[in-house]
């Protein structure tokens, strides 16, 4: 019979599931551990390949599966704050689990990357600017003619500045999402 990596065993407790309920939680085991054991037991030596336990084993890379019973109130928040911020129910739990900062909700991020966009945009008129004043500058106009356009320049440098800090606060707050 070839190994399976998950191998599952449905059982009918046949009126016993209050008794073994007990006898598992008086042991401080889960009723799958409780199962295994009288299982092992039964075999009369501890299966040779591999060991038993409740949790799946560490991966260094992919997922695993897991399912869990709550509250209904509970799974219906679960499902409305993972939909707020454009996660999976497992991203979210993950993210809660690992006590990770979760990331801005989903329409706060697309209102960071149109403005963000906006700012980008503004950014390239900026650029065609200051090529006009270097030109200016390098063609030898007047101190006073270039003088003018000083306060431009001073007002082109905080447009770049402002640009900068929403740009730099847009990537450190996305929390690894997009």
């Amino acid at each position: 019979m070839p190994d399976s990596a998950a191998d599952r065993v449905t059982i009918n407790l046949r009126g016993i599931g209050d008794a073994v309920r007990s006898a598992a939680a008086a042991r401080g085991l889960t009723i799958a551990a409780f199962a295994r054991e009288a299982l092992v037991s039964a075999l009369g030596a501890a299966p040779p390949t591999r060991e038993l336990h409740d949790a799946p084993s560490p991966r260094l890379y992919g997922s695993v599966k897991l399912t869990w019973r709550m509250d209904a109130r509970a799974a219906e928040a679960l499902a409305a704050n993972a939909r707020a911020l454009g996660l999976s129910y497992g991203q979210y739990v993950g993210y809660l689990v690992s006590a990770a900062p979760l990331p801005a909700p989903l329409a706060q991020r697309a209102a960071d990357r149109a403005a963000l966009q906006a700012s980008t945009d503004h950014m390239a008129v900026l650029a065609r600017e200051v090529s006009e004043v270097l030109h200016l500058a390098r063609a030898g106009r007047s101190v006073e003619e270039t003088g003018k356009r000083a306060e431009h320049i001073r007002s082109m440098v905080a447009d770049v500045r402002r640009h900068l800090e929403l740009a730099s606060s847009f990537l450190s707050d996305r929390g690894g999402t997009p």
